[in-house]
């Protein structure tokens, strides 16, 4: 899978188009957008993507106003984010807004968005949401689905990748395309580790949280379980004696997605 930097179109048969409302996904992490289009293409909903609050503006001012019927959006982006793309969007659509994110919205954005999704996002309250008689469930917070073995005496202390979020992939699409998404995964979280490194190394709090929060929504999207929660710590922490053991069990996650692509896959 190519992670791109520019929105993309998707177009699904023309039945579908009729009856499933068209979809923009915003989302500065490349990995959670890409995630999301593409399961969404599979359920033949019609998506388009953006990279932030500015180009999905632009999108949608290059656009009939009601193309856009559905805006999944990301709540913490550099530049346009939050509530004020929120407004922005409003002004320009009257698609439902739909918040993602890997943490707890604000009460403003509550009282603003029509609902929430909670990273990783389960697919298949999402579709359901997103059905063109889902009107009622407006203001509906979706949860992600619990780690795989959660309760039952399995060992998931640290799994390379979730088996459920694994298999939930594999059910929906061939394990070639599913290789392409932790590929791209691996490749992009090698990108954001060295940042993340510099950042620790210059005493860049701010970005060290930016950058464990896009860490955290990538993966947790994907079920890498080890790596999202070591990003979680990190983006809530405030303590610099921390950095280097979170940067070590990233690096460890990170090496054990490698082990897997490099074998056999899926493992």
């Amino acid at each position: 899978m190519q992670v791109t930097q520019a929105h993309t179109i998707r177009m699904p048969s023309s039945r579908t188009l009729r009856q499933l409302p068209r979809i923009l996904v915003i989302d500065d992490d490349a990995i959670s957008r890409e995630v999301v289009a593409m399961m969404l293409e599979i359920h033949s909903f019609a998506v388009e993507t953006a990279e932030s609050g500015e180009a999905a503006l632009a999108l949608l001012d290059s656009q009939d106003l009601d193309r856009t019927e559905v805006v999944l959006m990301d709540l913490q982006m550099p530049g346009l984010s939050g509530t004020d793309l929120i407004d922005a969007l409003r002004a320009r659509s009257a698609a439902r807004i739909y918040a993602i994110s890997a943490s707890e919205p604000t009460e403003a954005m509550r009282g603003i968005a029509d609902g929430f999704l909670l990273k990783p996002v389960e697919m298949d309250g999402l579709v359901a949401l997103l059905q063109p008689d889902a009107d009622e469930l407006d203001g509906a917070e979706l949860v992600p689905t619990p780690l795989a073995g959660a309760g039952s005496g399995a060992d998931v202390t640290n799994p390379a990748i979730d088996a459920a979020v694994l298999g939930k992939l594999l059910a929906m699409m061939p394990a070639t395309a599913v290789r392409e998404i932790y590929t791209a995964v691996a490749s992009d979280l090698k990108t954001r580790l060295i940042k993340l490194q510099s950042a620790m190394t210059s005493s860049d709090v701010p970005e060290v949280k930016r950058l464990a929060h896009s860490i955290k929504g990538g993966c947790s999207m994907v079920g890498l379980t080890g790596a999202t929660e070591a990003a979680a710590r990190l983006e809530t922490s405030n303590m610099a004696v921390t950095y280097p053991e979170e940067l070590s069990q990233l690096h460890a996650a990170l090496a054990a997605l490698d082990g897997i692509l490099e074998g056999k896959f899926p493992a």
